[in-house]
């Protein structure tokens, strides 16, 4: 198993994003993955012995397809609820149509790849968190906090556990080749935001980071982050 510290797993094998299975008394998934993520997703959890039935939260750290591909076939198979930020509820939901990319080039890249790349299957959010609750969901998750971090995406967010020292971050913190940064600025829809978000989140205390791609850092992971965000000063 991939299990970075005791009931925290990445799940292996993934196309698109990180996805973070979190294990209690029942299951938090953190992030889908690309659309036909499913079976690698349920496959897993199977391989620990449990059950799709145990999987009770599915939590969506920002609307991207590599982050939301996979929820509507995970949803059809689980009785999981979708927990996300009124942000980005809307975009997940299918009722808000996605704002253009900041940049022309992006703009043309989407463009370019959108005959490819199916838009995510709408799916209903069950429950919107705002910044500062406390996820009750049974398990590790007990003292889970929403740290709202928009920048990235206007509904990004951020789950601290602090009695885990563990910092879910999803695309607010970039993790590229072992380094971290800000989110690339090419499609963040709002590049002040999603800076003030880092120094938000360098203010926190925690071990082990787990980003929305790349590897997570077990140990001193809030160091790293605060050492990145002077750094952009």
């Amino acid at each position: 198993t991939m299990e970075i510290i005791p009931n925290v797993h990445l799940i292996p094998l993934m196309r698109g994003a990180n996805a973070y299975l979190l294990v209690g008394s029942t299951l938090t998934l953190v992030a889908t993955g690309m659309p036909g993520s499913t079976d690698t997703i349920l496959g897993y959890v199977e391989g620990l012995g449990l059950s799709a039935e145990n999987l009770s939260h599915i939590i969506i750290t920002h609307c991207h397809l590599d982050h939301v591909g996979s929820l509507a076939a995970l949803k059809a198979r689980t009785s999981a609820q979708v927990l996300a930020h009124p942000g980005d509820a809307p975009l997940i939901s299918g009722e808000q149509s996605p704002p253009p990319a900041p940049s022309a080039l992006m703009r043309f890249l989407f463009w370019l790849v959108a005959p490819l790349v199916p838009a995510p299957e709408p799916v209903p959010v069950d429950l919107t968190v705002q910044d500062g609750d406390h996820l009750g969901t049974a398990g590790p998750l007990g003292d889970a906090t929403v740290v709202h971090v928009p920048g990235h995406a206007p509904g990004s967010i951020a789950l601290h556990l602090p009695s885990e020292r563990l910092l879910i971050c999803g695309d607010t913190i970039n993790q590229r080749r072992n380094r971290l940064g800000p989110p690339p600025k090419a499609i963040a829809t709002d590049m002040d935001q999603a800076i003030a978000s880092l120094h938000r989140m360098a203010e926190l205390e925690f071990d082990v980071l787990c980003p929305g791609h790349g590897t997570p850092i077990v140990g001193g992971a809030d160091e790293q982050v605060r050492a990145m965000v002077q750094s952009l000063a």
